[in-house]
This record gives C-alpha cells, sequence and structure tokens, in this order.
C-alpha cells in the first residue's frame, strides 16, 4: 500500500471511531436531557444511558468474532446505517420500555462500527501514532457535541439530540469506500512500530485480557461519573450554564493530554505514564468525595479532562503492541460498553437508594484504583516475559 493510500485509510478509520461515539461523548447532556424534557428521574436516566451502552459491547464482542472474515464495507456500511435508523426511532417514543429497546438496538450497530474502526487502526504500522490522532480529534468532537447538544435539547429535547447523532451517522458513511473490503492485514505476524521482537509464550491470552479488564474498570470510573456530571454539578452550587460552560472548556485541557501523551510516554515510559495518570485521577476522585465542594468539583472535573484521553492513548498502545492482529483492540468498545454501561447503573443505584453524590465519587475512584492495581501487574508481567511496553 502506498504511504498516500495509506494516510486516507487511516484518516476514514479515524472517522468511522469519531462519529460511532457521539452518544458516549454527549452523555452527560443525554441524561440531564431525559430528566428535564421527558420527565425520567435520575435512577432511571441512568439506567437508559447503560442498556445503550451494553448494545455497544456486544457490537464490539461480535466484531471480534467476525473480524478476519467480514467485508469491511458491507459491514461498517450497513452497521452505519441500521444505528442511524435506530437513533432516528428513538425520537417520537417517550417511554422507557419502547426507548431502551431502540437505545440497545442504535448501540449495538454503532459498537460495530467503533470496533471496526478500533481493529483497522491496531493493524497500522504506527498504532500509537494513529490512536494519538483519533483521540485528539474525538477531543475536538467532544467540545462541539457538548456545545451542541444543550442547544437541540432546548429546543427539541432528545429527539433533536438522537436526530442529531443519525446525521452524524449517515454522514460517516462517505468514508465507506475508503476501507478494505476482506481484511488482508488481520495475521498476527503483522507487527506494528514499536512492538517487541519477542512476544511472551505463555501469558498472550493473560497480558491482553487484564488489559481489557484495566479499560473496563477505567470505564466504571468514566460511566458512573461522566454520565452525572451535569447533575453533579449543578448539586454542588454551580448553575447549568456554567456547568455546561466547564464541561465544554474542559477540551482544552483534553487536547493538552492528548498532545503531550507522546513526549511523556517517550520521557518516563508508557506505563510509568499510564499509572501515575491512573493514580492521579483515583486519588482525586477519592478526595472530592470526602471533600464535596464546588471548588473540588471543578479541580475533579479540570483533572478527568486532563487524564481521560491521555490514559486512553496508552490502553490503546499497549493492547496493540501486546496483540498486533487487533482482535484485542476489537473488544475495547465490549470492554468500555460494559462498563459504561455498568457506571451510570451502578451510579443510579446509588443515587436511588439516598446516598448522593459523594458517594458515587467514592465508587468513581475506586474503580480507578482498581485501575491501576492491574496495569501495575501487567507491568510486572511484561518485565518477566522481557516485553518492552513503550510508545512507539
Amino acid at each position: 500500500m502506498t504511504a498516500s493510500r495509506l494516510k486516507v485509510l487511516v484518516c476514514a478509520e479515524i472517522a468511522l471511531a469519531i462519529g460511532s461515539v457521539a452518544p458516549i461523548l454527549g452523555m452527560p447532556v443525554i441524561v440531564g436531557a431525559l430528566q428535564d424534557k421527558w420527565g425520567y428521574t435520575a435512577a432511571y436516566a441512568g439506567y437508559v444511558t447503560s442498556i445503550d451502552l451494553a448494545g455497544l459491547l456486544l457490537g464490539s464482542v461480535a466484531t471480534s468474532l467476525m473480524a478476519h472474515r467480514v467485508d469491511w464495507r458491507w459491514y461498517v456500511g450497513g452497521a452505519l446505517t441500521l444505528s442511524a435508523g435506530f437513533n432516528l426511532l428513538c425520537t417520537p417514543f417517550h417511554g422507557i420500555a419502547a426507548l431502551c429497546c431502540w437505545r440497545f438496538a442504535a448501540g449495538l450497530t454503532s459498537g460495530a462500527t467503533y470496533a471496526s474502526s478500533l481493529t483497522l487502526l491496531s493493524r497500522n504500522p504506527e498504532p500509537a501514532r494513529a490512536f494519538s490522532i483519533m483521540i485528539l480529534l474525538q477531543v475536538l468532537a467532544n467540545a462541539a457535541v457538548l456545545g451542541l447538544f444543550p442547544v437541540l435539547n432546548e429546543h427539541w429535547g432528545p429527539a433533536g439530540i438522537f436526530a442529531a447523532i443519525a446525521g452524524v451517522l449517515l454522514a460517516s458513511v462517505a468514508v465507506v469506500p475508503v476501507l478494505p473490503r476482506q481484511d488482508s492485514t488481520a495475521t498476527a505476524g503483522a507487527t506494528p512500530a514499536g512492538a517487541p521482537a519477542r512476544r511472551p509464550k505463555l501469558r498472550v491470552p493473560l497480558l491482553p485480557s487484564l488489559c481489557l479488564m484495566a479499560v473496563a474498570l477505567f470505564y466504571v470510573t468514566i460511566g458512573s461519573y461522566w454520565a452525572y456530571a451535569e447533575r453533579m454539578g449543578i448539586g454542588f452550587g454551580i448553575s447549568m450554564q456554567q456547568v455546561h460552560w466547564l464541561l465544554s472548556a474542559g477540551v482544552l485541557l483534553s487536547a493538552a493530554g492528548c498532545l503531550s501523551a507522546r513526549a511523556v510516554g517517550h520521557r518516563i515510559g508508557q506505563s510509568r505514564a499510564l499509572l501515575l495518570a491512573l493514580g492521579m485521577l483515583a486519588s482525586t476522585l477519592l478526595i472530592h468525595g470526602l471533600v464535596p465542594t464546588a471548588a473540588m468539583f471543578i479541580i475533579t472535573l479540570a483533572v478527568l479532562q486532563l487524564c481521560w484521553n491521555f490514559i486512553d492513548i496508552f490502553q490503546l498502545g499497549t493492547l496493540a503492541i501486546l496483540d498486533p492482529s487487533g482482535r484485542a483492540a476489537a473488544l475495547v468498545p465490549a470492554a468500555q460498553g460494559a462498563a459504561l454501561a455498568a457506571g451510570p447503573a451502578a451510579a443510579g443505584f446509588v443515587l436511588g437508594r439516598g446516598k448522593g453524590y459523594t458517594a458515587v465519587l467514592l465508587l468513581a475512584g475506586f474503580t480507578a484504583a482498581l485501575a491501576a492495581v492491574t496495569y501495575a501487574v501487567v507491568h510486572r508481567l511484561c518485565r518477566g516475559e522481557s516485553v518492552a511496553v513503550r510508545v512507539s
């Protein structure tokens, strides 16, 4: 493949990765919109979000299982079209049973698209660089979503948000013709830049599995906090307009985290950077749970925005090195989907029992600490197997 063709392919895969995660990026606004416009309680709004993300999980698993034999153009094009249709079907239904059905179907098909993009990107000759660009562009998309979705909600409620998501998915179909038809790079022999020459002999399934478990723990943290970030800020005495501004302004810190990731990884090593970021996030969340003030909300939100994408770059880069076939990377949305389904549901359960947002913060901090411990185990096993995990 020529260099120009490869660049076009990477751009197409990144576009798919961005378009298929719009519901995740806009999660706080969607949860708030369901409460304000359609009369959902905080707990039920979290359950709807969890159903959506449970679909993401199954779509990811299906992609991982079929990655070696699908025609990527038909598979991704069909998933995008179906997901857009299911999002449109969500607009006239306000009842929880019907809405949950359509959100699950929408999550299933968008999960298949997102998993496809990660699978193809992980087989890129420079996966860490590709993931860095992808996550930086997701940050910019996050800012756009957090700025646009509240406006749509104000005029048309959740129906306007779901219609906008459908429009983004339909627009993403334009990049499908660039994708390969049959997967010719799925062999494990394809080694990405920066991968070690000697692979682990006994722990090949174990290391990617531990990484996926850590991804899930991290996204329980993200899901439990992010789903209720808007309501939490208001609960700590900040106005809705100011909370929306803070959520949107966090894009600057997210961009800084993305831009600094490769430099930090080269300087101190990927594993150390990942552990330090997770440790900082866990500590901040736990402190906020013990000191529930508006000032700590702002600090916690800033730390989360700084660390979220910074951590994701190293998580995806680590998996691409440990499993260059891309099958583990295809399961990242499954891990994210399971965790993002469990996170809001767990937070909604805690809130439903009257424990308040401090308990949600402690839950998020505890799972972030467990993710850090899991990556510490991975790092130790990698050293034991002489696997140098680093940023390419």
